[in-house]
């Protein structure tokens, strides 16, 4: 091979690596975002649920949900 063609070679090899390590980057950051998504649906029908308790405040509540007082 020429010295041309390998430095061709070379460049296509780094060109090659840099898309794979993108490509991974990439994946990582769509799982995270996926998991970030995922928390905020949760919190998300936390706080719908909590508005919901604190929105009614005549709202019978069974008195196995409340907190006990405190024993002295």
């Amino acid at each position: 091979m020429t010295h041309k063609k390998m430095d061709t070679q070379k460049k296509i090899t780094e060109l090659e690596e840099k898309i794979a390590w993108l490509e991974d980057g990439l994946e990582r950051q769509g799982q995270e975002l996926t998991k970030a998504l995922e928390a905020l649906d949760n919190l998300q029908r936390q706080f719908k649920l909590l508005f919901s308790k604190v929105s009614d405040p005549y709202a019978v509540r069974d008195l196995k949900d409340e907190v006990p007082p405190p024993h002295y």
